[in-house]
């Protein structure tokens, strides 16, 4: 027995097949009427291993309605515990004489698979083929490793017809044509594991021809031929199989590395928002107080200074900007503190619909406008009252609720305008916190495109991981970017002087003089701090003492006017829970058409109905 036949008894059994296996799929592969009436393969290897491969095909689909044929052939085997061995395909091309012969190549699952045809025309009978295209990488070299040693000459052992072929073969021919003249061939046919021979292997120069009179659907054909050790010039192409442990080894490079870019970038990150968002103050001034008109002052980033208690707010500045000032948010309550601070400048009154008896959940408020011209109101104020009456004399809180939600939105912005524009924020708190979540998703995105990279071809997976930690880091801290300037910083010292003075006076400590509503001027100051309960709770504890407050003319309760301060705890509830509505109707967002029906009497309408989704065809 010669060498190639010692060697391809210990291969057998392993079922080694080291070529390209072949069959036909598509809608021919499950029509019984095809036959492949002709199928000749000319293998051309050059030194260097390259395979030229032209298959001359004859099909006969009957008279069954088909496409074409559809090739497939292995591009990765498995060749260890951690490899795999790799065959390149390249320059596929088709024709016919008789038939379409567009070609379209995919890869998939460790195939490439090759349709032949036309995907808007069908044929039947009988249709030659001829199909062109390079491998690399089907040559075992001398030295090739193989279960009871090693190759000690150069090889092709390729199975040319494959088990997934459904259709039968007649004459079948392959031809290996070699760089030099080969020392021995042989072929297999028949199920895996056959010993049994093919028809014919003669050797012609530096041609070997196999023959077969045909296969039945599901034979195979295996070809193998020899050459002396180092004729061709190649080795077969390893590629490592893809393992999660691997691609994220942790090792001392890759752990380091991780680290670096992890620690780097955090510190990037952490210092630039520090450096960004850190407030600026005027130096050598008491924290509240702003240069004199004329008067230069040093600046510098803000220290953490006492404070002292402030028993009136900044002049000439309204709720909703401190609110927005204090936390570099435009929240839903700073609105509402403006809506209350509109009531209590004589814009609108709040009524409370229906008296003691309505049960607290059932209650609500109407929004009624006064006759009290608005040219005075900043640019804000002006779109809201404008928003929440519309063309109408009188609103409830219910009516508002999953209607208003654009126009908050649109209110909110123009509240970072405002104190944007007042020279209170380097830039607009919005944009500043928007730019940085958008720089982080970008980074985090970056980072997830570099993971995989690196994971998929090295084992470097784990140093991408930090950039998109990084990346979300930087969302995070978004937070902190907005800064103030010196002059918003003044404001805020004052501003949080006033803010501690509603948070800790308590009843006895009030400064207000007789007959002063010390309750309504500073309860949208309240509102916006997040107070309403404890200032509402410090005036009604006054009431219930006895102590003559003046009634607040913009808010009628369930008692009327006269019986404002009438059971000093209702009345508490009453005013929180006016708030918490008033949050909650402005914000609700609007909702959507799930519980309409399309056969309604209105009729159905495009982007109606619950859900959604889309889609497409081939």
């Amino acid at each position: 027995m010669s060498a190639v036949r010692r060697i391809l008894a210990a291969l057998g059994s392993l079922g080694l097949a080291l070529g390209a296996l072949l069959w036909l799929a598509g809608p021919a592969a499950a029509d019984p009427e095809d036959v492949i009436t002709s199928y000749h393969q000319a293998i051309t290897l050059d030194a260097d291993g390259t395979a030229h491969v032209v298959l001359d095909l004859t099909m006969d689909f009957g008279s069954s309605p088909n496409h074409g044929p559809f090739l497939s052939y292995v591009v990765k085997q498995q060749y260890d515990s951690t490899h795999d061995r790799v065959f390149r395909y390249s320059d596929v091309r088709a024709s016919s004489p008789d038939a379409p012969a567009q070609v379209d190549v995919q890869e998939n699952e460790g195939w490439i698979e090759i349709r032949i045809g036309d995907p808007d025309r069908t044929i039947t009978g009988s249709h030659t083929y001829r199909v062109a295209y390079d491998v690399q990488g089907w040559v075992n070299p001398a030295g090739y490793p193989f279960p009871n040693g090693t190759l000690d000459h150069d090889e092709l052992y390729l199975n040319a017809i494959g088990a997934h072929f459904t259709a039968p073969l007649r004459d079948v021919q392959v031809t290996v044509t070699g760089p030099a003249d080969p020392t021995d061939a042989t072929c297999y046919v028949g199920p895996q594991g056959s010993t049994q021979t093919c028809d014919e292997a003669t050797t012609a120069g530096a041609t070997v021809t196999y023959r077969q009179a045909g296969l039945a659907a599901g034979e195979q054909l295996s070809v193998v031929a020899a050459w002396p050790a180092g004729t061709i010039d190649t080795a077969p192409i390893i590629q490592e199989r893809w393992a999660p442990e691997r691609a994220f080894a942790l090792n001392p490079g890759t752990g380091t590395a991780a680290a670096v870019v992890g620690v780097a970038g955090a510190a990037v990150v952490i210092t630039r928002v520090r450096r960004r968002g850190r407030d600026r103050e005027y130096l050598g001034l008491t924290p509240g107080l702003a240069p004199a008109p004329g008067q230069e002052a040093a600046t510098g980033p803000r220290r953490r200074t006492p404070i002292s208690v402030q028993f009136t707010p900044p002049p000439d500045v309204h709720p909703g900007q401190l609110g927005t000032l204090v936390d570099e948010h435009a929240d839903v309550r700073d609105v509402t503190a403006t809506i209350i601070d509109l009531a209590v400048r004589g814009y609108l009154l709040i009524e409370q619909v229906g008296g003691p008896e309505v049960r607290e959940r059932d209650r609500d408020w109407r929004l009624v406008r006064t006759d009290k011209t608005d040219t005075d109101l900043l640019d804000y104020e002006h779109r809201l009252l404008s928003a929440l009456f519309s063309g109408r004399s009188d609103v409830t809180l219910s009516d508002l609720r999953t209607t208003f939600a654009s126009s908050l939105a649109r209110v909110q912005s123009m509240l970072y305008e405002d104190v944007t524009e007042r020279g209170w924020f380097s830039g607009n708190p919005r944009w500043v916190r928007a730019r940085w979540v958008a720089a982080g998703i970008a980074l985090a995105v970056v980072g997830a495109g570099i993971t995989v990279v690196l994971a998929a071809t090295t084992h470097w997976g784990l140093v991408g991981v930090p950039m998109v930690l990084v990346g979300l880091l930087a969302a995070a801290v978004s937070r902190a970017a907005p800064s103030r300037t010196p002059a918003g910083t003044a404001v805020l010292a004052q501003t949080e002087g006033f803010r501690r003075y509603l948070a800790t006076a308590e009843a006895d400590q009030l400064r207000f003089e007789e007959g002063e509503d010390l309750f309504s001027r500073y309860l949208p100051f309240a509102v916006a701090f997040g107070l309403t309960e404890r200032w509402t709770r410090i005036f009604a504890e006054l009431a219930a003492r006895g102590v003559d407050l003046p009634v607040p003319t913009w808010y009628v309760s369930g008692w009327g006017y006269a019986g404002f301060w009438a059971g000093a705890s209702a009345f508490e509830r009453d005013l929180t829970g006016f708030t918490t509505t008033m949050d909650t109707a402005i914000s609700a967002p609007t909702p959507g058409s799930s519980g309409s029906s399309g056969f309604s009497s209105g009729g159905g309408f495009s982007g109606g109905g619950v859900g959604g989704g889309g889609g497409g065809s081939w």
